[in-house]
């Protein structure tokens, strides 16, 4: 079973010049289990528990080389015993990224797929090829996301519970699949509203994939939701000049060091949304801090580079 290294997530009040008379709590999801990047630990805790209990020894999932969720599983099958298999997006080209490496040290084995195979990871006879190959072995959705995913996203409204009580009007969250959505808004009352950032351009498609995680395993009435579509960025692991300020300036204005692939885009899209006043005065909104944190690796040097085009005298005068 996995385990974390505090039973509850902290929550810490976030201070901008922006937030007027909004009260923002940020869910540290981020440091509370930080080798499984925040919410992968709960998306994976009861798929792992269900591949003990049946006595699979290995699973199978998929990702980019820059995956969250291929670096959170491999930690996680390590910690419980199983072994793990990474079908990984794109050839190898030698030396592996920090993302990899973590991922192979952590006793993962990793499969590099053309990305034409990588399009058939979702078709069933596709894994049922890769559980030939490799053997017996439960398949892990890419991004973990499925019911059991759903279902230990949905103990992430105990987390808020447990710090704040009741007293709050809104959730917010970044989104990629929506199963950590699903989840929480599952298990919050009706008189909760739950927003969700989607990090990805065009994928309109959450709304109804979202819509059916709730029917399959909602437990009655529920928070309602809503997912904005506006806040991509440029899409998944884009990051333009504008997303790059960001992140540095938010970090270095609250402490809180964002990545830009999720929770950048969150609070970026949360600030807006206060500062067009469509969240009124005198709300308590709880910001989820989703993790990811490792994922800024293989960001940094392009963050670095678009800050220095927009500011080329000030870079100069760094180096001097």
């Amino acid at each position: 079973m996995l385990k974390p290294l505090t039973p509850w997530a902290d929550v810490h009040a976030l201070t901008h010049p922006l937030l007027n008379e909004v009260t923002v709590s940020v869910l540290r999801l981020d440091q509370f289990y930080p080798e499984l990047s925040g919410n992968k630990y709960f998306k994976l805790k009861r798929n792992l528990a269900y591949v003990q209990r049946q006595g699979f020894k290995r699973v199978i999932s998929f990702g980019g080389a820059f995956s969250n969720h291929i670096h959170a599983l491999a930690y996680a099958a390590n910690a419980v015993g199983v072994e793990a298999i990474g079908v990984i997006r794109g050839e190898c080209s030698g030396e592996l990224n920090p993302t990899l490496n973590d991922a192979k040290n952590a006793g993962m084995q990793l499969h590099f797929v053309s990305r034409e195979e990588y399009r058939s990871r979702h078709d069933e006879n596709y894994q049922l090829q890769l559980q030939e190959q490799f053997g017996l072995s439960y398949v892990i959705p890419e991004g973990g996301s499925n019911a059991l995913a759903v279902e230990g996203c949905a103990e992430i409204a105990e987390h808020i519970h447990r710090s704040i009580g009741d007293a709050y009007d809104t959730v917010i969250l970044p989104c990629g699949t929506g199963a950590t959505l699903a989840g929480i808004v599952s298990a919050l009352p009706s008189d909760k509203h739950v927003i969700g950032v989607s990090v990805l351009k065009g994928a309109y498609y959450l709304d109804d994939d979202i819509s059916v995680m709730l029917a399959s395993y909602d437990q009655g009435s529920h928070a309602s939701w809503q997912l904005l579509h506006d806040f991509h960025g440029g899409g998944y692991a884009k990051c333009d000049a504008n997303l790059a300020t960001f992140v540095r300036d938010f970090t270095d204005v609250t402490g809180v060091a964002v990545e830009p692939i999720y929770s950048a885009k969150m609070f970026k899209a949360l600030l807006q949304l206060i500062e067009n006043e469509e969240i009124k005065q005198g709300s308590h909104i709880v910001a989820i801090h989703t993790g990811g944190m490792q994922g800024l690796r293989g960001m940094r040097s392009r963050i670095e580079r678009l800050l220095a085009a927009e500011n080329p005298s000030a870079c100069k005068a760094d180096r001097k």
